[in-house]
């Protein structure tokens, strides 16, 4: 079998991509979600750790933390069973680059956009050599 025919490269890549999308999707939530909580929580008199346990129970802190954690349990089990060289920089590059476009979608201010978009271009770059390179092999 070549390249993507192989099931389990393409259930691989498959589980990459999830992993990716677990991690860089909920990264700008989890940030939104944790300074509208601490803006909540400034306005009492509580101790750091009663705050911090308060803000962490708001469900727009909890949920993204949720689903990034399982995307943390994915990427161990793809850890377990595919090649570790591929998985560890594509599940990372594209985590960069989905928390690129939620937070572009989330309306979150950049501080340059030029080098925003030349780094996430350089992630799609350099995702599809690694995805060609392997399906090549």
């Amino acid at each position: 079998m070549d390249g993507f025919q192989s099931p389990k490269l393409v259930q691989d890549f498959m589980s990459m991509i999830l992993v990716g999308a677990l991690w860089g999707c909920t990264n700008p939530l989890m940030r939104k979600g944790s300074v509208e909580a601490t803006a909540d929580a400034t306005h009492k008199k509580d101790s750091f750790l009663i705050s911090s346990l308060k803000s962490f129970l708001k469900i727009k802190v909890w949920i993204p933390y949720a689903l990034n954690q399982s995307g943390s349990i994915v990427f161990y089990v793809l850890l377990a069973k595919s090649d570790l060289s591929l998985a560890v920089p594509i599940c990372n590059a594209l985590a960069l680059l989905f928390s690129f476009i939620t937070s572009l979608i989330l309306g979150e201010p950049m501080q340059k956009p030029f080098r925003s978009f030349l780094g996430a271009t350089l992630v799609v770059v350099g995702v599809t050599i690694c995805v060609s390179t392997q399906a090549e092999e």
